[in-house]
């Protein structure tokens, strides 16, 4: 199976350089998730926001203040409980000892509610932008055959999301519905990402500083490249070639980010090795 792994890390390496310069696609029909304010749609909310909104399971990624919802037209309803978000200010005081003007940063919060526990603002809620009709989703012998046979459980998966991710603080992955996906193959290969992050856990492969650190940064970057990777091995095996071009285009991007180092690939490979390994049980 080395032999396997060796040749698609090969095969990743070229098309990265070949197309890795290309936009990366969504496989999912469903507007991104990541949760914002209904007024700054472009503006997501990032840091320990956006990990305390998504983890609401909230099937909206649209979210204001109560007085927002006021403004809008609408109000709360009845018994809906805000989720508290947190904020720098920075505000100027006078400093004792030199009498100079001093810039200090204090966190604020306060607590914001999501579209579905707001009544009379629907006219106002973002539409999604697709109309296609649902994917009439066959699913794949060989991939199915790998999901029932992993050691992970099956329960672990949760559909019905706007987006795919791993939560390690429950140990969860959420996927968008089946039939949201623009084909079967980038089901199972998004699929395939996301359960690759989860042996990073530390009761699995235990990839230390996998998790709880900031989009953008090193560590995050280095196992983005682990997850995707061991997707393209486990497409491999699973018979499904089509989506290694986006697979390359992904990695493209956050290779960016690790100052365009193509060798990155080859070390992540060992850590997606392992990963592959745990999930084939092998």
């Amino acid at each position: 199976m080395a032999n396997v792994y060796q040749i698609i890390t090969d095969r990743i390496c070229k098309l990265v350089e070949e197309k890795g310069h290309l936009p990366w696609q969504k496989p999912w029909k469903r507007n991104e998730a990541f949760p914002c304010n209904i007024e700054r749609p472009d503006k997501p909310y990032k840091g320990i926001n956006f990990w305390i909104l998504i983890s609401q399971d909230r099937k909206s990624p649209y979210w204001m203040t109560f007085n927002q919802a006021k403004k809008l037209g609408g109000h709360v309803k009845k018994g809906e409980k805000g989720t508290m978000i947190v904020f720098w200010k920075v505000k100027e005081v006078e400093d004792d000892k030199s009498s100079k003007t001093v810039n200090v940063p204090f966190l604020r919060y306060y607590y914001v509610y999501n579209t579905d526990q707001v009544n009379g603002i629907e006219h106002k809620i973002p539409k999604d932008k697709t109309e296609e009709r649902p994917l009439d989703f066959n699913p794949l012998d060989a991939a199915e055959m790998i999901l029932d046979e992993m050691p992970m459980p099956r329960t672990m998966i949760e559909h019905g999301k706007n987006a795919a991710y791993y939560r390690p603080f429950n140990d969860k992955i959420g996927m968008p519905d089946k039939t949201d996906f623009v084909g079967v193959e980038e089901y199972y290969s998004t699929l395939f990402h996301e359960l690759s992050h989860a042996t990073g856990h530390e009761s699995r492969c235990n990839r230390k500083d996998a998790f709880g650190i900031g989009f953008g940064r090193e560590n995050y970057s280095k196992e983005e490249l682990v997850a995707e990777i061991s997707a393209s091995f486990l497409c491999h095996m699973a018979g499904i070639e089509k989506t290694i071009d986006n697979s390359a285009a992904y990695l493209g991007s956050w290779l960016k980010r690790l100052k365009s180092d193509p060798k990155m690939l080859v070390l992540a490979a060992s850590a997606a090795q392992k990963a592959t390994d745990y999930i084939l049980d092998a």
